[in-house]
């Protein structure tokens, strides 16, 4: 195995608010050694299936066009963009 794969992706999330049309407004944007890859959105409005959860309102590069499922927390999310920014 390479010191590559080795390497755990550093994520960080810096909280921003997102204009989504919607009272969902709570945002972060989602940050991958140093590169813009996402913006998850809180959904707060009660109609959502996970409401106070978390989704990926935008994905860029690796995580563009991918379906995230809803995520009940911000570590559940981390975690699921890390395994598909590996590599």
């Amino acid at each position: 195995m390479s010191r590559q794969h080795n390497v755990e992706t550093l994520v960080v999330l810096q909280p921003i608010a997102v204009d989504t049309g919607s009272p969902d407004r709570v945002g972060m944007l989602v940050m991958a050694n140093g590169l813009l890859v996402g913006v998850l959105v809180r959904l707060d409005t009660p109609e959502h299936e996970s409401p106070n959860g978390w989704f990926l309102e935008a994905g860029l590069g690796r995580l563009a066009g991918l379906r995230a499922p809803a995520f009940d927390t911000l570590e559940d999310a981390t975690r699921w963009l890390r395994q598909r920014l590996k590599g």
